[in-house]
């Protein structure tokens, strides 16, 4: 299901002028995604089409002569990925020949690829977008700090953990502390956007390790600045929407009971100034982000176990359920189309 998503990639800050790349891993496909002369994206496979070899070393960085050359055997290709059949004639390919694209589009400030060519474009495939995120400066974000932490877990799980708050009390008590599980409320968009939102405290501006904003400008509007607002992208981009910061986690499915959870912290791009210290920002989330590893690696132990019957729904888990029909859905539909692939043969 998730080659048939829009996956989010990275942020245009970092595909903000030609020769920009960002390299990122999509269902066990590393897809490039490159800002050309002409200031448009293009997005590929990296894989050399001669034989296979990557031709990206790192996840980021700068093409400063405007070019592709395959480490191995020297084919050359434009930014769109065209290779240069006439600059290598030993390679004899046909004109037009070229990497294998990849569709890629900008919206909310982030860059999206689809793997599959049958999935609708985005704003059909996605529908109705959390209002508080079209509200938001998402273009004027700047990347703080990103850290990669594999989860022994299946990555359902990690999502169900994001879906819902009322686990606060015993899992994150700073959390309850600041934004109290018994004032949020979860928004069901009806396309692939399912949402929620929390109250902050009296006297609490934002959630951090102090109270305030500590010099920082918004990134919500000011209608969202009292609540956090978060919002899952069917099937695995987890975002929250804090006053002053944006979370992004990218999940990453390894194994049935291993997950990589790549976690982004984005601050306003004015706020990287003298004295910028996001310091009780990270503390807080490290710790957070701590707890949640912990409690799903605990429930997937307990999941193990053969004797292991799924109870009810909470009153309050109607974002877990939510979540858990799509997963049907999607799950439904590859079946489907798995046996008509079968009927064919």
């Amino acid at each position: 299901m998730f080659r048939a998503s829009w996956i989010p990639v990275a942020h245009v800050t970092l595909l903000d002028e030609p020769g920009r790349y960002v390299v990122a891993g999509v269902s066990g496909e590393r897809v490039v995604v490159v800002r050309g002369a002409d200031l448009e994206l293009s997005a590929f496979i990296d894989g050399c089409i001669h034989r296979g070899t990557p031709l990206f070393e790192d996840d980021e960085g700068k093409l400063e002569r405007l070019s592709i050359t395959c480490p191995y055997h020297g084919l050359r290709y434009d930014l769109r990925g065209i290779a240069e059949a006439r600059a290598c004639p030993a390679f004899g390919l046909a004109p037009g020949a070229r990497l294998r694209p990849v569709r890629a589009v900008e919206r909310l400030g982030f860059v999206f690829v689809c793997l599959e060519p049958a999935t609708p474009a985005f704003e059909e495939w996605a529908g109705p977008l959390p209002p508080w995120l079209s509200r938001a400066q998402m273009h004027a974000l700047r990347l703080g700090r990103r850290v990669t932490n594999e989860v022994r877990a299946n990555w359902k799980l990690v999502v169900q953990n994001f879906q819902e708050s009322h686990h606060f009390t015993l899992v994150h008590p700073g959390l309850e502390a600041r934004t109290p599980w018994q004032r949020s409320d979860s928004v069901d968009f009806g396309g692939a956007f399912i949402g929620g939102t929390m109250e902050l405290r009296d006297g609490i501006d934002t959630v951090s390790e102090a109270p305030g904003l500590e010099g920082r400008p918004l990134v919500a509007s000011p209608a969202d600045a009292r609540h956090v607002s978060d919002a899952l992208l069917f099937p695995g981009w987890m975002t929250s929407l804090q006053p002053d910061y944006f979370l992004s986690y990218r999940i990453v499915p390894e194994a049935p009971a291993v997950t990589t959870v790549i976690a982004d912290i984005y601050f306003h791009a004015s706020a990287f100034g003298l004295g910028f210290d996001p310091s009780n920002v990270y503390r807080f989330w490290d710790r957070t982000n701590a707890e949640d590893r912990k409690i799903c690696e605990r429930q997937q132990r307990g999941l193990a176990s053969p004797s292991f019957e799924m109870g009810p729904y909470a009153p309050v888990e109607d974002g877990v359920h939510a979540f858990d029909r799509r997963v049907a859905a999607a799950y439904l539909a590859l079946s489907g189309a798995a046996r008509t692939k079968k009927s064919e043969r």
